[in-house]
């Protein structure tokens, strides 16, 4: 007889793990965390809705699948901001046009 919650799959505990990494290393920490957190709202939303409405198979099983899905989207939403601050902070601006005399 099982007892207490389920064990996590080892899966979103890397996933958990790099979304942590991912916060730390940011220079911009609470726009990476907001980013995240949208992408992981939004795909578990995209997922849980059209499942809840069609009363379709185990809304358990929907609910885990949602969760460990919009966990990887947020870590890839992540990784996606630092690599574009990384790139932006790479460029170097270009020199103002000189005055017109």
């Amino acid at each position: 007889m099982q007892s207490g919650h389920p064990a996590g799959s080892p899966l979103m505990g890397l996933l958990l793990l790099a979304g942590i990494v991912l916060c730390l290393t940011s220079p911009k920490k609470l726009q990476t965390l907001g980013r995240m957190a949208a992408a992981f709202v939004l795909t578990a939303l995209l997922i849980m809705i059209p499942t809840s409405i069609a009363r379709r198979g185990d809304p358990q099983m929907w609910g885990e699948m949602a969760a460990e899905i919009g966990v990887l989207i947020a870590v890839v939403a992540g990784w996606w901001h630092i690599r574009s601050l990384k790139r932006a902070a790479q460029r170097k601006p270009e020199p103002p046009p000189p005055p017109i005399a």
